[in-house]
């Protein structure tokens, strides 16, 4: 279990960063709150005055100055209160702001690899509820920290000077007060530790239920996935009333050391004032005790506020300060005019220390068509990805126009790649906006053109509002196979050099696959094409056919030659025969 500590050293140092970067509203804070803080501690020397007046021929001269000037010094420490209140809110949402921006920019230039291994959900509550912890610290928590621990110091510096006896007693107490505000705040961590990590699972749970609706329905699974969630929220909502439950003894036993101290004083004043000693520095005294009461009490909220948002700051390192794996090497070549030569040699290719593909040696030349079948799992998908780099090889090289890919500016290779993959995710924005998504701002009669070729232009015109049509989240509105042809005029709109298709006509509908086969043969003439996919009828637009099985290449020629020997291909379509006659007549696998 990490404790309060812990969490500060691997969360203060990157916090403070963000912070300093607005030092002056810093600066600002620090000194309202100290102002502040020793004006309404003051304010009880001139409540005991006045009380001291109150028992002295004529004093209701001095108990009305007093009454104007703690008005007065009121209304000052508000105005300052305010500033140190607003000033902890600005400088919040200014740190949150640079915080948010940053965690979002490095989710974006993460590898394949980390989101593999992170879940939506893990990352939402990262980016949501670790920020707001973050700044729920800086906005609310230090301000309140500056404000509380000035109080005290002014506290005991007031006590010390107008009686020494007073002093010593508050100086012996506070240690009591302070000891069970912390004891209560570290009884609290291992619940909002919980908290943190459950928040996670139930934002993941709901976040693949809302997703995955459809699915959840059409097995319906609603009531099990409802169990599920209710697990999630009951487990939740324990670790939140832990926290409560802890929370409830902070108030007695800090009123009851509190009690104790004002009784301290009374049983020390009582003789004094009996012979005539004046009141007012008891009532100055008890004043005081009960003024800190609130703000002490709420120190060990403090210590909540400072452990959570340290534990959300180190969460979001996590993230931030993950290593890149795909990244731009110093010097990276900007990817120019392509020709689309591709060599993998001796390639290999490990994922989480699992061997998925092996010396696999492959020269693709400019413009050919080049098709990858296998079984699922055989590496045909992941010998495609290494092209853009969504991963890297773990041995050998990928090479376009005789560059190692490593060796090329990231973003100038993919911009000259297109990629259709059979997940297809749309933007909950126009058809529009998802076709024209890699482009720069292209016009609408290019926008038209994508959508013709790849046989979606006649839908899009049947609806109200033709381009300007919402598509929904994730394209809940549109088929399967609206939604691929959408994603191929995406890839066509940016022009690329080299085409990857992966399975991206398994939602098409015979008769729409059939317009679609003339339209992808004008798409891959000239260009470097890797087709992937289980459709015959897709396969007939290869120049040549490269079959995989665990990992290697086990089989490669044209459609002619694979279909009249036995061997992988066979064994993926059937028999020559069967795989012939299925051809002829135009049939699918």
């Amino acid at each position: 279990m990490r404790n309060v500590a812990d969490q500060s050293m691997s969360g203060f140092s990157s916090l403070m960063k963000y912070i300093m970067k607005h030092w002056p509203a810093l600066t600002a804070i620090v000194a309202s709150a100290f102002a502040s803080s020793y004006l309404s501690i003051y304010i009880s020397v001139l409540i005991g005055n006045a009380a001291s007046a109150t028992f002295l021929s004529g004093g209701i001269v001095a108990v009305v100055r007093d009454a104007e000037l703690i008005v007065l010094i009121s209304a000052v420490a508000a105005v300052l209160q305010f500033a140190t209140g607003y000033g902890g809110q600005w400088l919040g949402q200014k740190v949150v702001y640079f915080i948010r921006r940053d965690i979002f920019n490095s989710i974006q230039s993460k590898d394949f690899t980390f989101h593999d291994s992170n879940s939506t959900g893990d990352l939402m509550a990262r980016s949501t509820m670790d920020v707001e912890a973050v700044r729920r610290l800086v906005a609310f928590g230090s301000p309140q920290f500056l404000s509380t621990t000035f109080l005290i110091l002014s506290s005991a510096f007031i006590l010390l000077t107008t009686d020494l006896r007073y002093g010593l007693i508050f100086v012996l107490s506070l240690p009591f007060l302070l000891l069970v505000t912390y004891l209560l705040a570290f009884k609290q961590e291992p619940f909002w530790n919980a908290i943190r990590e459950k928040y996670g699972k139930m934002s993941n749970v709901l976040q693949e239920n809302i997703v995955g609706q459809r699915l959840v329905r059409s097995f319906t699974a609603e009531e099990r996935q409802i169990k599920e969630f209710e697990k999630t929220t009951d487990d939740y909502l324990k670790s939140y009333i832990g926290v409560s439950r802890v929370r409830s003894f902070i108030t007695p036993l800090l009123a009851l050391i509190v009690s104790l101290g004002i009784s301290a004083l009374v049983v020390i004043a009582a003789p004094g004032i009996v012979a005539g000693a004046s009141i007012g520095p008891l009532v100055t005294s008890v004043y005081i005790y009960l003024r800190i009461l609130g703000p002490i009490r709420f120190y060990g909220q403090l210590v909540l506020f400072f452990e959570n948002g340290m534990a959300g700051m180190k969460r979001i390192n996590e993230v931030m300060l993950s290593p890149v794996a795909v990244k731009d090497k110093p010097g990276a070549i900007v990817a120019g005019k392509l020709k689309g030569d591709i060599l993998f040699e001796n390639v290999s290719f490990a994922y989480k220390n699992e061997p998925v593909l092996t010396n696999i040696n492959l020269h693709v030349k400019p413009g050919e068509v080049v098709a990858l079948v296998g079984e699922s799992g055989s590496g045909k998908t992941s010998l495609a990805n290494l092209i853009p780099r969504f991963y890297d090889a773990s041995a050998g090289r990928v090479l376009v126009d005789g560059v190692d890919v490593r060796d090329y500016n990231l973003r100038s290779l993919r911009r000259k790649i297109g990629f259709v993959s059979q997940d297809i995710l749309l933007f909950g924005g126009t058809i529009r906006e998802n076709i024209a998504f890699g482009a720069d701002n292209p016009p609408l009669e290019r926008v038209v053109w994508a959508a013709k070729t790849a046989q979606i232009a006649d839908f899009i015109d049947s609806l109200p509002d033709r381009y300007d049509t919402l598509v929904g989240e994730r394209g809940i509105t549109l088929s399967g196979g609206q939604k691929q042809r959408i994603a191929i005029a995406r890839a066509l709109l940016i022009d690329p050099r080299i085409l990857i298709l992966d399975d991206s006509t398994s939602s098409v509908d015979v008769e729409t696959e059939l317009k679609l086969q003339e339209a992808l043969r004008e798409l891959v003439r000239g260009r470097t094409t890797f087709v992937i996919s289980h459709r015959l009828s897709t396969l007939r637009l290869a120049d040549r056919i490269v079959a995989f099985k665990d990992g290697k290449i086990a089989d490669e020629g044209t459609l002619s030659e694979l279909s009249q020997r036995e061997g992988i291909f066979s064994e993926i379509f059937g028999t020559p025969t069967g795989f012939q006659t299925a051809t002829a007549a135009g049939g699918e696998d």
